[in-house]
């Protein structure tokens, strides 16, 4: 490490509400990073409905400049609304009472959804962005959102 990069220091401040809160950027990296990963795991679990829906895009003739395919936990802090946006009115009840975690999952149309993404993860809405390498799949999931390449093998 250079002798000039400054490394960030936890700091504890007074609140607006006069309680300590304690800022941390190196344990927000780390639970990012944890976050991240997590999104990793849940893109493979999902596996067979991303190739299916690279089937439906190919036989739409939809390419990664038209839409991207979207995995998005409807009960995460940012998937919610997100959900309720992809699925208007979709029910997940059930899927709760099943002990499932209710994802909607399908294609989307990629013009602005990064700005969206943006509002809570711009490091995902930038490589959302400027995506080039085929379909990409945005995953919001843990509190963040991470985009993968799609394949469809």
């Amino acid at each position: 490490m250079a002798e000039d990069q400054v490394i960030p220091q936890a700091i504890v401040r007074e609140g607006p509400d006069g309680q300590l809160v304690l800022e941390d950027p190196m344990a927000l990296a780390v639970v990012r990073g944890i976050a991240k990963h997590n999104c990793r795991i849940t893109f493979k679990e999902s596996a067979e409905r991303v190739k299916y829906f690279v089937e439906r895009a190919a036989i739409r003739k939809l390419g990664g400049d038209d839409v991207v395919i979207v995995v998005v936990n409807a009960d995460d802090v940012h998937g919610a609304y997100l959900a309720a946006e992809f699925m208007p009115g979709m029910n997940w009840q059930p899927f709760r009472e099943r002990g499932e975690t209710p994802f909607a999952r399908g294609l989307a149309g990629r013009d602005g959804l990064d700005k969206v993404i943006a509002t809570f993860d711009p490091e995902a809405a930038e490589k959302l962005r400027t995506w080039t390498d085929g379909i990409a799949v945005l995953v919001v999931d843990h509190g963040i959102a991470e985009v993968f390449k799609a394949e469809s093998t």
